[in-house]
């Protein structure tokens, strides 16, 4: 345990030298994501029937981004962006899809060693997704979606097995 601590406590010391300058610049990233979710939710409010468009949230934050923010093509929240990209009805469909999902499977994971540990990558990946734009990426949203719908169709497949057990 003593020479993994060291361990750990060296990486770590090695991580900050390596990155000082960085973490002396403050969390710009951090303040730019507040930009990004505001000008979603700005064209939300200006478009909320149809949103911008599907991929234009660059185009609409070129329009409302301050003038000294960097430039960005995503709202950095996979949420924000169905909202901007599609509107009210986009945004409320997409969140019922993924987090009805998720907690849709909660009782049918729990019980289920394999399963929970799937269920709980997703979970983290949809909860990730209110900071990030993962979903949005397809080489990550594929296998979400594949593991989601895996997790539906195992349920649907021992709720097969239980009522052949229970008549048999």
């Amino acid at each position: 345990m003593t020479l993994l601590a060291a361990a750990l406590s060296l990486g770590l010391g090695l991580f900050w030298l390596n990155y000082q300058a960085y973490f002396g610049r403050g969390a710009t990233s951090v303040a730019a994501r507040f930009d990004y979710w505001r000008a979603a939710w700005q064209t939300l409010e200006t478009k909320p029937i149809l949103g911008s468009g599907p991929g234009t949230f660059m185009v609409s934050y070129k329009k409302l981004k301050p003038p000294e923010a960097e430039m960005a093509r995503l709202a950095h929240n996979d949420f924000l962006q169905q909202g901007s990209d599609s509107g009210w009805p986009g945004l409320l469909a997409y969140a019922a899809w993924i987090l009805g999902g998720i907690a849709m499977l909660y009782r049918k994971c729990s019980t289920d060693l394999t399963n929970l540990s799937v269920w709980l990558g997703l979970t983290g990946m949809a909860l990730q997704s209110f900071v990030e734009f993962g979903l949005y990426i397809p080489a990550l949203a594929w296998p979400f979606f594949l593991l989601l719908g895996w997790l539906l169709g195992a349920g649907a497949l021992r709720n097969q097995i239980d009522k052949r057990t229970v008549t048999a």
